[in-house]
């Protein structure tokens, strides 16, 4: 169940900063979702679960397959199929351009990016 209350009744509340961080200038009033008790408790326990050592080793791993696949879909164009018929758009090769190209970078000491800059980002001038 999802509640919505008026930016009418939001703005004047004296709790309003212990309900929301949104600011002083928001548009809208406060929305909250009401789950079932049994669903919230599970909501809770994953993200006190996340937290813990254990969870982080395992994720680290999870963030190394996913900047791969990342690599290929914005530098190889995995998501689109240069080959027509079932048969040869296995792989089409993208794994092995990869490859080559990883080891280029390893090669010639080309530093990996540490983390992606959005474009607004890049707009930021240097400090």
């Amino acid at each position: 169940m999802r509640a919505r209350f008026p930016m009418g009744l939001c703005r004047p509340c004296k709790d309003r900063e212990q309900c929301t961080r949104a600011g002083a200038n928001a548009t809208m009033g406060r929305r909250i979702t009401l789950r079932p008790r049994a669903e919230q408790e599970v909501i809770e326990q994953a993200r006190a679960q996340e937290d813990t050592q254990e969870w982080k080793e395992q994720y680290a791993h999870r963030a190394g397959v996913e900047g791969t696949i990342s690599q290929g879909i914005r530098a190889f164009g995995l998501r689109r199929c240069r080959y027509s018929g079932l048969a040869k758009a296995r792989l089409q090769h993208t794994a092995t351009a990869m490859n080559f190209h990883r080891l280029n970078a390893w090669w010639t000491d080309i530093p990996r990016a540490r983390t992606r800059t959005s474009h607004l980002a890049a707009l930021r001038p240097a400090e």
